[in-house]
């Protein structure tokens, strides 16, 4: 992989150090935005694509589905608002002054019914459209997955950092919003090497809200990392697109796969995220990992993300993130996920979200558990 040539912070072992893998977050964040069906959906394949082509021979897989576009203005006393439409959650054109402002907690975004009720009543009472303000610690900005099979409840609903409730809520507010449905494509990249065997799929989504640097940009530093130390194995990385729309690329995947995999190892969110303590930074404590595998065989991948502050789960038949999708396979499945203080926000850039010291821990624990996984997942088999 064209990821560098150390491994550790400034430790010379042939393999990446943390300033290469701080370097691809900023890298896959400097692309923009990471919604699915977009100019810069696309550029961020074409970017994956070529840093693994080390691997060898990558393969671009279409993924199509209806894309939601919407053009909107939100006006507060005249004045336009930042906002972002609720994706597929209104199908029309409205142009209307009787709005409901509300402030909502929407669990980080990641649920993709979490307003349905709000939403709901909303209707109910009459207001012809909603502005949700996100609750966030800071104030921010929070996106909500959707998911393309729901059923939409037709209320124009758009959402805006929460730090604006009080200003909205006293002030005359106006949405204008046309959006509809258009073909749309997405892609899952996938690249495998030449070593001959059942393979590990080493997998990880592509795409987000925003810039995503914590959220999806450190888990695809990791993946190159242990894609790059386990290359002497079969292996087979599977990027997804469609993450954002009820992970959409990897259920694509599934439901084409022929023949299931020996074992998959699925890097999710937020893996290498860092958050303010003190007057210093630490890993955030919210990254779990699950597996299929019993606790009597999974010690040696236990202490691997122990030491990167990861608790495994095991025995897991509920998943967080992914996994849920890759379980459907029947084979062994290890499953990280995590959720930073800016996820699904315009905040989670590279210097807020990681660094290289903390891709160095993460990535190096990662490695050593996926390896015993496989190594616990072939006994197991």
């Amino acid at each position: 992989m064209n990821v560098g040539t150390a491994g550790g912070v400034g430790e010379p072992t042939g393999f990446a150090t943390g300033e290469d893998l701080y370097r691809i977050v900023c890298e896959y964040a400097a692309l923009g935005h990471h919604r699915s069906g977009t100019d810069r959906d696309t550029a961020t394949t074409e970017w994956f694509a070529e840093l693994m082509s080390d691997l060898g021979e990558v393969t671009t897989v279409p993924v199509e589905f209806d894309r939601y576009e919407a053009s909107s203005e939100l006006t507060v006393d005249g004045h336009p608002l930042e906002h972002l439409p609720l994706y597929y959650e209104f199908i029309g054109d409205v142009d209307t002054s009787n709005v409901a402002v509300r402030r909502f907690d929407p669990l980080g975004g990641g649920f993709p019914g979490v307003a349905d009720n709000l939403i709901e009543e909303t209707r109910r009472a009459g207001h012809e459209a909603l502005v949700i303000c996100t609750d966030h610690p800071d104030g921010e900005l929070v996106a909500i997955n959707r998911e393309l099979a729901a059923s939409p409840s037709g209320l124009p609903t758009v959402l805006v950092a929460g730090r604006c409730h009080d200003t909205l809520a006293s002030s005359a507010v106006r949405l204008r919003l046309r959006a509809g449905l258009v073909s749309g494509r997405t892609a899952n990249i996938e690249v495998s090497n030449n070593q001959p065997g059942r393979r590990l799929v080493l997998t990880t989504p592509l795409h987000g809200w925003f810039g995503a640097a914590g959220e999806r940009g450190t888990g695809v530093a990791v993946l190159c990392h242990v894609a790059e130390r386990l290359s002497d194995r079969p292996l087979t990385v599977v990027a997804t697109g469609g993450h954002e729309l009820g992970y959409m690329g990897a259920y694509a995947w599934v439901d084409r796969c022929t023949e299931p995999p020996a074992r998959i190892a699925h890097i999710g969110a937020s893996l290498a995220v860092e958050t303010a303590v003190g007057g210093g930074r630490q890993l955030i404590d919210s990254r779990i990992a699950m597996t299929t595998l019993g606790i009597s065989t999974a010690h040696g991948v236990a202490a691997a993300l122990d030491d990167a502050g990861i608790t495994l789960r095991c025995d897991s038949d509920t998943w967080l993130g992914e996994g849920e999708a890759w379980s459907l396979l029947g084979v062994p499945v290890l499953s990280t996920t995590g959720a930073g203080p800016d996820f699904h926000t315009p905040s989670d850039t590279p210097e807020r979200a990681t660094s290289p010291g903390a891709l160095a821990t993460v990535a190096d624990a990662v490695h050593r558990a996926v390896a015993a996984f496989c190594d616990a997942a072939t006994v197991c088999s």
